[in-house]
Formats: structure tokens, C-alpha cells, sequence
């Protein structure tokens, strides 16, 4: 727990304004998407794009914990606050909240720019949740079930955040736990 404890306030410390007006958009119904879109992509994904991720290695963190930790700070102020606010809508927040993380912490641990692949799959996830309906028939789209903006079924939209979150630690950590300096 102390670990988690350090990484959080290094987490709040560093950029302490902009986690300051993020936060306070949590609180904010509507403007809590824009806000979890944002929160989801400063935590870990633009540490990994600006290679500042390193400067965690000096401490004792593994890039096991620095994942998970980051993600886990992320979940807790996004559901403290949801809670709060909107708590109806906990799971759902949580599911696109884990896809965005998800997918920013994929195209940074490539190299590419996190906060524009998550815009062009926001983009595309609003195409194609528009085509079709969910109900069986010629018009079903079976991607309307495990979109994480639309949720068509709150379980299989879980299971495939989940397996994006899969992704995202299996391609930063790469199957080492330290990076070799």
C-alpha cells in the first residue's frame, strides 16, 4: 500500500493544475466524459509517449506495479467521484474509463500518439455503433454488444475493456518487470 500511496502522490504532484480542473469536471455531469477521457490518457500514456515513464524506475517500481498502480488511482478517482455524483452510471464509467486507459496505454507503449488513437477509436466506435440495431435479424451488429461507449451488453462490453486492459500491460511491461538502462 505504500507503494501505491507513492505513485499516487508523485502522480498528483507532477501535474497538480491540470489534475486540479480534471478533477472538478468529475464533478460535473456530462462533462465528466470529456473529463474521464482526459484523466485516462495523463496518468500513464503520456508519461510513456514523453518517455518520462523512466524516471518511475528509479524508485522501486516495477513496471508491473507502475501499471497497475496507475490504473488503479485512475478507477478510484473516477469512482470516488462518480459515486458522488452520477451513481447509476458507475459501470458504465468504469467500462469506457478502462477502454480509453486501455487504448491510450497501447498506442504510447507503440509509439504512437495516445491522445489521437484514442480520438480516431472514439471516431470509428461512433461509426459503427450508428450501423444496425441490437436485436437479432439482417440489420444486427454485433459490435453495438461490446462497444464501450454505447454497451449494448454491459457484460461483454467488461470482457472486452478487460481484454484491451490485457493488451495495454502485456505490450508496456514487454515480460520484463525493470527496464534495462
Amino acid at each position: 500500500m505504500k507503494k501505491f500511496e507513492t505513485l499516487a502522490e508523485i502522480i498528483i504532484k507532477e501535474k497538480s493544475g491540470s489534475w486540479f480542473f480534471w478533477f472538478l469536471l468529475l464533478f460535473i455531469p456530462y462533462a465528466n466524459m470529456f473529463s474521464i477521457f482526459f484523466l485516462s490518457n495523463l496518468t500513464l500514456a503520456s508519461k510513456i509517449k514523453s518517455k518520462k515513464d523512466k524516471s518511475y524506475y528509479y524508485l522501486p517500481f516495477t513496471k508491473k506495479e507502475i501499471m497497475l498502480y496507475t490504473y488503479l488511482f485512475l478507477i478510484l478517482i473516477i469512482s470516488s467521484t462518480t459515486l458522488l455524483v452520477e451513481p447509476e452510471k458507475l459501470t458504465f464509467i468504469l467500462i469506457f474509463s478502462t477502454a480509453i486507459f486501455s487504448i491510450a496505454t497501447l498506442s504510447a507503449s507503440f509509439g504512437l500518439d495516445n491522445f489521437a488513437i484514442t480520438i480516431i477509436f472514439l471516431i470509428l466506435d461512433g461509426i459503427l455503433t450508428s450501423f444496425g440495431e441490437l436485436n437479432f435479424g439482417s440489420n444486427f451488429n454485433p459490435y453495438l454488444l461490446i462497444s464501450p461507449t454505447t454497451q449494448g451488453n454491459v457484460f461483454l462490453s467488461a470482457i472486452f475493456s478487460i481484454a484491451l486492459l490485457y493488451f495495454a500491460y502485456k505490450s508496456y511491461t514487454g515480460g520484463e518487470s525493470y527496464v534495462k538502462n
